[in-house]
């Protein structure tokens, strides 16, 4: 202590009675940091107690408890929380905006024998299943004999294509083929249902639902529309 007093003496050409070296200590005591029971620390230089909260990027941040004082140049650890659970909360809210979206198309189409019909298709995204995209295809009689409609569902090899189309027009995933014959397509796990007219014997549209494995969601959000193809045989 001697020496320490008799050198700031020697330099600043103080006297001894006002000169002591704690005075050279800042706010705490002494510089640097002291760690708290709860994982912070506390700054010794300015009295603030910091501690670290994930940020909206999911970066950690040193940020100060409560009220900081002037000299920090750090954020409040709850102005970090707030905006990472606004962050989250839009997120959410993009998300299940997204997993609402249907994808789908429409195509009429003229059989052979002069007769109509109309393929509709659509796809939706369900992450409650490992194969996450459901395809959903309804084919529907607008202007062919019964006979004619009915057989490309009992003896035909007929089957409806959809593409997946990027924004960039290009093809995604993988297409699927969905058999029209009820035999063949119960072979794949596709699932048909009939939609009747008048009475049970008038069978105006057909609809098959399939599923296709997909990735991630991600992989959904880049499909920007479906391409529908119908190959008679």
């Amino acid at each position: 202590m001697l020496r320490c007093v008799l050198q700031l003496i020697a330099v600043l050409g103080l006297s001894a009675a006002t000169v002591a070296c704690s005075s050279l200590n800042f706010k705490g005591g002494t510089t640097g940091t002291t760690q708290t029971a709860d994982g912070g620390y506390i700054d010794n230089d300015t009295g603030d107690k910091i501690r670290q909260e994930q940020d909206e990027y999911g970066n950690l941040r040193d940020c100060t408890v409560g009220k900081s004082s002037s000299r920090s140049q750090l954020p409040s650890c709850n102005e970090i929380v707030d905006r990472r659970q606004a962050a989250g909360s839009k997120l959410a809210e993009s998300s299940e905006d997204m997993l609402d979206k249907k994808l789908s198309g429409s195509r009429l189409y003229t059989l052979s024998n002069g007769g109509k019909i109309r393929v509709n298709a659509a796809a939706k995204y369900n992450d409650e299943s490992a194969n996450g995209l459901i395809i959903g295809i309804t084919v529907s009689n607008v202007g062919a004999t019964k006979q004619a409609f009915e057989a490309l569902f009992i003896d035909s090899s007929a089957y409806v294509e959809v593409v997946f189309i990027d924004t960039d027009d290009f093809a995604l995933l993988r297409p699927v083929r969905i058999p029209l014959n009820v035999q063949e397509g119960q072979k794949e796990n596709i699932s048909y249902r009939k939609k009747f007219g008048n009475s049970t014997s008038d069978v105006v549209a057909v609809s098959m639902q399939a599923r296709l494995p997909i990735q991630s969601v991600r992989e959904y959000q880049q499909i920007s529309r479906l391409e529908i193809a119908f190959k008679p045989y």
